[in-house]
């Protein structure tokens, strides 16, 4: 892909989280169980969603630069995008039961540190791939 192309898809996907986030917040359904399970699934969609804004923000900082340095950071971006995504989407999936109670908190602080530490690989890794490319060429 080109830096364009992964920038309009990148700002496709923002447009669409913050319309998920926005829609979310509505309040057009009175709990029923058919509306109930909408909202579940837009918001697993919604933080799926989420990794685009670092790609989205890597994908600023290196449209400026030479292209050998943006396909160094896009070499390992496309691989590591879907991971995360999938990982979140794994750790969504899980019953929500126990949200109540300290085993539910327990629960829930466990999978944002999970999900946290795939993130600080993406955006260490990014850093450093873009520094040492940015350096190469330079």
């Amino acid at each position: 892909m080109t830096k364009k192309s992964v920038l309009v898809v990148n700002s496709i996907a923002i447009i669409l989280l913050l319309t998920l986030a926005y829609t979310q917040s509505g309040t057009s359904c009175y709990s029923t169980v058919w509306c109930n399970k909408l909202w579940d699934a837009i918001n697993r969609v919604g933080e799926m969603l989420f990794i685009f804004i670092p790609v989205l923000l890597f994908s600023l900082i290196t449209y400026k630069m030479r292209d050998e340095v943006f396909q160094a950071w896009w070499k390992f971006a496309r691989w590591f995008v879907p991971v995360i995504m999938l990982v979140t989407l794994l750790i969504n999936s899980q019953s929500r039961g126990g949200g109540m109670g300290i085993s539910g908190a327990i629960s829930s602080s466990f999978n944002l540190f999970i999900i946290g530490i795939f993130y600080a690989i993406f955006v260490i890794t990014s850093l450093v791939k873009i520094t040492l490319a940015y350096r190469r060429v330079k």
